[in-house]
């Protein structure tokens, strides 16, 4: 079966502000095969039904409300489920020293601490956006940690020293802390 070239479409709120785009720019360089849909006047529900026509997998709405909090709404395209996350902290790739460039080598994913329940829905749903088989010619991680409701993402490359025995990472970011809200099935 052949995947469609589009598993994630990332959209805004109706006007977002110039910080969400810096936001934008990071996420989509960690998620394969996604674009950014301008939002426009569309209603949620109609860009939902038109990504179920195309067979998209995901959906992740970024919403800045008034009081400048930003929530990220992962629809699960597939089987109709929607978690909710609270942005508690952003470090962007340009604002990590010495961070290194991603490469379009798919990485290798590692999750902790996803063993309670909300912890494996959190899980699946996260491993979506990933389909393919990590290339480890790359040598990326992204890295998933939970704790309590905080979702902990870094992305990192591992570095061999020229002997081969030695290894150490570099963060290449962004650096992202999530707090879990809630999830429903739509």
């Amino acid at each position: 079966m052949m995947k469609n070239l589009i598993d994630t479409v990332f959209t805004t709120s109706i006007k977002p502000s110039k910080t969400i785009f810096f936001i934008l720019h990071d996420l989509k360089s960690i998620f394969p095969n996604s674009v950014y849909f301008k939002r426009n006047k569309y209603k949620m529900r109609q860009i939902v039904s038109y990504l179920k026509l195309k067979k998209t997998q995901n959906l992740v709405v970024i919403l800045e409300h008034i009081e400048k909090t930003i929530q990220f709404w992962h629809f699960d395209l597939k089987h109709n489920f929607l978690a909710k996350y609270s942005l508690i902290s952003i470090i962007l790739k340009n604002n990590i020293q010495r961070s290194g460039r991603i490469s379009s080598h798919n990485p290798e994913l590692l999750f902790d601490n996803f063993k309670d329940p909300i912890g494996r829905v959190i899980g699946v749903m996260m491993k979506k956006f990933f389909y393919t088989l990590p290339n480890f010619e790359g040598r990326q991680i992204l890295s998933f940690y939970k704790r309590k409701n905080f979702l902990f993402i870094r992305y990192y490359r591992y570095i061999f020293s020229a002997s081969g025995k030695d290894v150490r990472l570099q963060e290449i970011g962004p650096k992202i802390t999530l707090k879990f809200e809630n999830f429903f099935q739509f």
